[in-house]
């Protein structure tokens, strides 16, 4: 080979090189693409939620309901303060509440907790941090109670 034909011949090399390294990060992205979409999704993570926020609202109403119907106290307990709320999209809507309640002055036949007082005799009061994961249904008019727990 002469002197030209040594320099294509180099420069066919280094153009088969660059292809070859092209070609394996197109083959590297594609799996990588490829491979995100066998994992599961979520549809939705956990994102913040305005306490005046009407869904929330509601799904705090129903979580207290619950928490004192299966009370064994004489006397009815509501929110003092949302320390935390979350709203996650699923296949409904999940709200993650974090709140602080405190026992009130009415018992629990008591219509209105709103316009209960709270004990404020320190035998008498009793505050609790609890959480709650409420699961709404809006367009079904289903609401549960997944999990309930205070410390």
């Amino acid at each position: 080979m002469g002197a030209t034909g040594r320099s294509a011949h180099c420069a066919a090399m280094a153009g088969a090189r660059s292809v070859v390294v092209l070609l394996a990060a197109a083959l590297m992205l594609a799996g990588a693409v490829l491979g995100s979409e066998e994992r599961p999704r979520l549809l939705g993570a956990p994102v913040p939620v305005n306490e005046n926020d009407e869904g929330l609202q509601r799904a705090l109403q129903f979580a207290m309901a619950e928490y004192n119907r299966a009370s064994n106290d004489k006397y009815s307990s509501r929110v003092v303060r949302i320390i935390s709320a979350k709203r996650q999209l699923v296949s409904g809507i999940k709200y993650i509440l974090e709140v602080e309640i405190g026992r009130t002055t009415c018992p629990k036949s008591s219509g209105d907790l709103q316009s209960c007082e709270f004990h404020d005799e320190p035998e008498m009061a009793k505050y609790t941090t609890c959480t709650f994961v409420v699961y709404s249904v809006p367009w079904l008019n289903q609401i549960k109670l997944l999990k309930s727990t205070c410390q």
